[in-house]
């Protein structure tokens, strides 16, 4: 008698803690939502100056900055601005990164370089940017200085970026 009440005791436990597990999906309030985190590089961004990469040297003429890439927006399921970043589906990751890896390897000498362009940590957050268009395969870069501020290496020209939006 003493086994079967230790077992009836057992089962109920087995299935109270089962019902304590399983997501009440029915009694959640209406609305409720799940805190999802803000990407930092999603918003509105635009130009503040532009400048030779420091690996560039020539020869040729001198590079120079695309005049009609002053803004773009980077959101989860679009990007604007020029057609370079233009997405209806564009892929993001996020990597932290060593100076020497920064603008796919091309820093002369990583650490002042990465000092002289504003970097001040040695580990720096970079946002992969992919997008598949029509015939296009885009792949770009940017390494976040802070919140507020990211660079862009594109065609010997390190463009640097502020927030202007959410």
């Amino acid at each position: 008698m003493e086994f079967s009440l230790l077992r009836f005791l057992s089962a109920s436990l087995a299935v109270l803690v089962a019902a304590a597990c399983t997501p009440a999906t029915e009694d959640a309030p209406a609305g409720a939502d799940v805190a999802t985190p803000r990407n930092p590089f999603f918003g509105a961004w635009e130009v503040t100056h532009a400048r030779i990469a420091p690996w560039w040297k020539g020869p040729g003429e001198e590079p120079a900055a695309d005049p009609g890439f002053t803004r773009f927006t980077l959101q989860a399921d679009a990007s604007s601005g020029p057609p370079l970043l233009t997405c209806d589906d564009p892929q993001y990751s996020t990597n932290i990164m060593p100076a020497r890896s920064l603008f796919q390897g091309n820093l002369p000498d990583p650490a002042i370089d990465a000092a002289a362009l504003g970097f001040r940590s040695p580990d720096i957050t970079v946002l992969s940017f992919t997008c598949q268009s029509g015939t296009a395969d885009i792949s770009v870069d940017f390494a976040m200085l802070d919140d507020g501020q990211i660079l862009l290496g594109l065609d010997n020209v390190i463009y640097t970026f502020q927030r202007t939006g959410s």
